[in-house]
C-alpha cells in the first residue's frame, strides 16, 4: 500500500500489517517565542495544533502518531513556552496512540522533555514497512535504500502563485521525486536501487517554507538536505494540500 495524503492537511497515512500510521512533520512548538523577540506578539497555536491533530487520529482511525523530527523550535536550547507545552502537547496523545519521534534539526535535548511512552528513534531515521522515516537534515543509513518510498520533512515545500498586478504568494505543497542514482551511488556504493523520496509540508502554519517554484536568493540553496539535493527536480510531481497535481516542477 502506498501512503495516502490526508485532504486538506500536510498529514499521511499508511497501513502496515493492520496498523493505521498517521504521519506529520515539523511541528515548530514555541515558534511564536521567536516572533516575540521580533516585536511580533501571536498568541500560542500549540493547542490549535493539537486539536487538528485529535481530529486527524479519529478520522484516519491511526493506531500509531509518527513525528517526523522539529518538533520543538528554538536552537539551541529550549524556550519557557517549549518547557510548559511539550509535555502538554505530548499528554494528549500518550496511552491513546502509539506515539513514535524522529528527531530534526531543532530538536537537541528532545529526550529529556519527552514522557515516558513515547519511543525516539534514531535522527538518521527508521523503516516501517515499504516507508523509511526520516526527518530529513542528515542522511540515512544504507537501510533506507530498501524501501519503497521515503518521507522526509525539513524543507516546508511551498509552491509560489503570481498574478499579472505582480501580486506573489505562497501555499504548501508536497513533493513527490526520483532520486539521481548517479549522485546517490556515490554515497551508497552497494545499493541496486534507491527509493522514491515524499516531501511533506509543514504542520505548523506559522513555519513557513520554501518556494521551490522560486529561483533561490544568492548564497541559498533551492532545497535543505542532502536527498533532496539529489532528486530529479524538473520532474518532481507538485501537489497542492487539496490534491490537486500541479504538475512537474520544472513547468511550473
Amino acid at each position: 500500500m502506498e501512503p495516502v495524503f490526508v485532504t486538506n492537511e500536510p498529514a499521511l497515512v499508511f497501513e502496515n500489517r493492520g496498523e493505521r500510521i498517521l504521519i506529520v512533520s515539523d511541528l515548530h512548538i514555541g515558534i511564536e517565542n521567536e516572533y516575540y523577540q521580533r516585536s511580533m506578539r501571536i498568541p500560542s497555536q500549540t493547542r490549535g495544533m493539537v486539536k487538528r491533530l485529535e481530529r486527524l487520529v479519529q478520522e484516519t482511525r491511526a493506531d500509531r502518531l509518527v513525528i517526523l523530527g522539529d518538533i520543538k523550535h528554538k536552537v539551541p536550547g529550549i524556550s519557557r513556552q517549549e518547557l510548559r507545552e511539550l509535555p502538554e502537547f505530548f499528554g494528549r496523545f500518550n496511552g491513546r496512540v502509539k506515539v513514535d519521534v524522529v528527531p530534526g534539526n531543532h530538536d537537541s535535548g528532545i529526550r529529556d522533555w519527552l514522557p515516558e511512552g513515547v519511543r525516539l528513534h534514531k535522527s538518521s531515521g527508521f523503516r516501517i514497512g515499504d516507508l523509511f522515516l526520516v526527518h530529513g537534515h542528515g542522511w540515512p543509513p544504507e537501510s533506507f535504500t530498501k524501501a519503497k518510498f521515503v518521507v522526509t520533512g525539513h524543507s516546508h515545500p511551498q509552491i509560489e502563485f503570481r498574478d499579472k498586478l505582480g501580486y506573489r504568494w505562497s501555499e504548501p505543497v508536497w513533493l513527490r521525486a526520483k532520486l539521481k542514482t548517479e549522485l546517490m551511488k556515490k554515497r551508497y556504493k552497494q545499493a541496486t536501487g534507491f527509493p522514491e523520496i515524499i516531501v511533506m509540508p509543514c504542520f505548523n502554519n506559522l513555519s513557513g517554507g520554501m518556494a521551490v517554484n522560486r529561483k533561490p536568493d544568492p548564497g541559498q540553496k533551492q532545497f535543505l538536505g542532502p536527498l533532496l539535493r539529489r532528486i530529479h527536480n524538473k520532474t518532481a510531481k507538485v501537489y497542492m494540500l487539496d490534491g490537486v497535481f500541479l504538475g512537474e516542477l520544472g513547468k511550473l
